[in-house]
């Protein structure tokens, strides 16, 4: 519920400061770019054994895109795609066995939908925005090898919808020109809700998962 009101105050706030219809059109930019993803994880749980078991996790560069049309000078709207693989690590002390450290690869992808509000409509060169919206998390399962202890831990993660809020900056590579390199820093308020795949279907933890994300590329605006 809270994250349901956060996101109706963010859009409700893009409605009220939209400016007239007749405002001058400023058409798409199309992004590509190298996108990290530098999650925040970094929890401990007990099993049911009452062993304390840290769940940490990696940051990760991969790969994104997004397509955003501006409809006036300080408004647009974007829709991007970003995918990753950063690691989920956990560590326990095994009893009869000693210090257990595991990591393995967990598939993140992100699709956002923003309002970006655009500060500089006047520059010919640089375009630096703010931008917020909703950002919907899918991940894949994550499959351990615990190695000498000749067993494997395998966890089943919910796909999760959450906050998002970014600040960007275009340069065009020459005045007026079509083409330039794009850059954002966006921070996604995500959680892990995690569970065995052999145990309960319904017994879930939760982790706070606040990534931070950073963006690099190529864009171009026609």
């Amino acid at each position: 519920m809270k994250r349901t009101l956060i996101l109706v105050g963010i859009f409700a706030v893009c409605l009220a400061l939209s400016p007239p219809a007749g405002a001058a059109e400023k058409g798409w930019h199309l992004r590509v770019f190298a996108a990290g993803f530098d999650p925040s994880l970094n929890e401990t749980q007990q099993n049911d054994d009452g062993d304390d078991i840290r769940v940490t996790s990696s940051t990760d560069l991969g790969f994104g895109g997004s397509l955003e049309y501006q409809f006036s000078n300080l408004l647009g709207l974007e829709v991007g795609y970003m995918a990753g693989t950063p690691e989920m690590e956990l560590s326990a002390d095994v009893p009869g066995y000693g210090e257990l450290a595991v990591a393995a690869p967990m598939s993140t992808s992100v699709i956002t939908i923003e309002m970006d509000f655009h500060l500089t409509p006047k520059s010919p060169t640089i375009d630096f925005y703010l931008g917020a919206g909703l950002a919907m998390m899918s991940y894949g399962n994550v499959h351990f090898d615990l190695g000498d202890l000749d067993d494997t831990l395998d966890l089943r993660i919910l796909d999760d919808s959450t906050w998002a809020a970014k600040a960007g900056i275009d340069i065009s590579f020459g005045k007026n020109s079509a083409w330039g390199a794009t850059g954002v820093i966006r921070y996604i308020d995500a959680k892990l809700e995690v569970n065995n795949l052999e145990g309960s279907p319904t017994d879930f933890a939760t982790f706070d998962f606040g990534l931070t994300n950073f963006t690099v590329g190529i864009v171009f605006s026609f």
